[in-house]
Parts: structure tokens; sequence; C-alpha cells
């Protein structure tokens, strides 16, 4: 395949292949049109799911206006093949590299080789931003999956991408996420299937609490402790390492790390990943987390804290900032 139609029989030509995400299909750029891509989902998906994939999306373009000025590759238009038949959606293009990339300890060297907490900390508040007006669309990431972040160095913002697997409620239609991911999943949605889960706001802050820790912590899970469980299951047990009086936290560069986060935004992680992992209420919210990240890159910049993304020292008792 070549080219795709809109629904007025119009073509547009592929430039080339991108991507082939998640396994559902191909992404290409469109020749005529730079910014602008196209999914087609792969003939066995659309053989089993096309009705279904076809009513979400449709719904989703019908209000893509709600959606122009935020960081979030929505669907724009269905697009269909040489006969007719509804085949996948153009969406814009969303440049940068991989939050994965930014929760790394080897790989942000790579990608954004001039990384420092100033930066981290514009790109946390950007995606945060991107997450806050979501919600308020009743809109919900569902599977948190840093590749599906972009952090583009040009302007330290994030763009979403990969849209079509959130979950949305749209004008009374309710269309689930039907993935995820156990090590970022609140227990209640634990031992279901996705498609029959419903996210919350408060399910939605545990997984961004997650998301957020990894990226402070260059890529180490909160639930991620040397010689013990696997993530998941010290998830379910709570077992959080970082707000144990600092005895199990993992030595060396991590440790530092966690010693440089200002004590505020440690004590939300601490009250995320122990209380909240059974009381949905402990879980602090997108607000609260944009709140004490803003105050903290106030703060660096007058010079109070280490701009360092991994500092060689630990912070002393005595630290006041430079």
């Amino acid at each position: 395949m070549t080219h795709v139609f809109d629904k007025f029989g119009q073509s547009k030509k592929f430039e080339k292949l991108i991507a082939k995400p998640g396994g559902e299909g191909s992404v290409y750029v469109l020749e005529d049109k730079p910014g602008t891509l196209v999914k087609i989902y792969h003939s066995e998906k659309l053989n089993a799911n096309r009705y279904e994939y076809r009513q979400k999306i449709d719904t989703m373009v019908s209000i893509k206006k709600e959606f122009e000025n935020i960081d979030v590759c929505w669907p724009l238009i269905s697009v269909y093949n040489a006969s007719g038949q509804w085949i996948g959606y153009a969406m814009k293009q969303g440049f940068g590299s991989p939050m994965r990339y930014l929760a790394h300890g080897v790989a942000y060297k790579k990608h954004f080789p001039n990384l420092n907490r100033v930066l981290l900390l514009q790109f946390l508040l950007s995606f945060l931003k991107n997450i806050e007006i979501l919600h308020s669309k009743n809109v919900f990431i569902g599977d948190y999956n840093l590749l599906n972040f972009l952090c583009n160095k040009n302007n330290n913002k994030v763009t979403m991408i990969d849209c079509d697997s959130y979950q949305v409620t749209i004008n009374g239609k309710y269309f689930p996420c039907p993935v995820g991911s156990p090590d970022l999943t609140p227990i209640e949605h634990h031992n279901k299937n996705f498609k029959q889960v419903v996210r919350t706001v408060a399910s939605e802050n545990f997984s961004l609490a997650i998301i957020l820790f990894e990226c402070f912590m260059l890529g180490r899970h909160p639930y991620d402790i040397v010689g013990g469980d696997d993530p998941v299951t010290n998830l379910r047990q709570g077992n959080f390492p970082y707000g144990k009086d600092n005895k199990e936290i993992p030595q060396g560069p991590w440790y530092n790390i966690w010693s440089h986060i200002p004590y505020r935004i440690k004590s939300l992680f601490i009250q995320n990943f122990t209380e909240g992992v059974t009381d949905p209420n402990k879980r602090p919210g997108v607000h609260m987390w944009y709140q004490e990240i803003s105050t903290y890159l106030n703060e660096m910049n007058k010079g109070w804290h280490n701009k360092e993304i991994i500092s060689m020292q630990p912070k002393s008792n005595d630290y006041r900032g430079i």
C-alpha cells in the first residue's frame, strides 16, 4: 500500500515508514503533508476489531478541536483504502526522544547530552500540564508507557503519542484503555483484563507518580529493590525502600540523587508508594505535583539546589543552596 484516502476519496501518498508501534499497526509520514502521520492498523487487527477501532477513532475525531493547542497527537481524520474500507487515522507528528531515554542512567547521555535538573523539571512540568488538561476532558492515559511521551530538546516540551489507546468518555460513549503493565498499575486494577478496567483520577495518580519517580531517579523503579522481590510483588506489598529511614536505598548514585530531592517532593513519593498503595485518597494529584515541581524549579534557579543530573556526593545536612 502506497496511498490512503479520506472520506471524500481524496488520496494521499506515503513518504516513508517510521514506526511499527505496539504490534497494532504501522505509522507513515505523508508525502505532501509534512508534520502529519498516518497509522494503518495491521490486517489481522482490523479483521478482529475493525468496528471497535473505527467507532473509537471516529468519536475521538469528533472532538479534535478541543486538543488543537495541546501537545498531544490526537486523531484528526479517519483514513480508508482504495476499496473504501476503514483502515486507520491521521494525526499530527510528534517530535523528540522518548521519555524512556530521559529516565535511563545511560541512554540520557546520548539522547540528552546536556541534561541537568533544570531541563528535567521543565520536561516534567510540560508533561504534567498535558495530563492535567486531558483529565479535565475526562481522558485518561491508562497505559503509562515511557515510549509514548516524546521530549523535545528544542523547546523542553513533552508531546503525547499513541493516543488511540487512551480511555475516553465522549458524549456518553465510553471506550476503555485495553493495554497496560502491572508494574505501572495500582493494585486495584491488578489481575484484571485491562479492557474491563475503568481508570479513575486516583488510579492515574498512582501510575503518574511511578513515571515521575523514574524520571527523577534516572530509570529506577520505585519498587525495584536490590536483592529483594520483583517490582510487582513489592508494589502489591507497598514495599518502598526509599521511605524507610534511607536504610534500603541502593547505594551510590541513586542514594545521592534521592538525597538532593527536596523533602516536600520526597514526602509525596513516600506517601504515594506506602499509604497510597491501598488508600487511593493518599495519592498526590497532578496539580500538587505541578506546584511542588514548580517550586523546586524556582528554588533551583535561585541557586538553592544542585543542578547536576547525578550528584557525586549526597546532600550534606548543612547544605542550604549555592
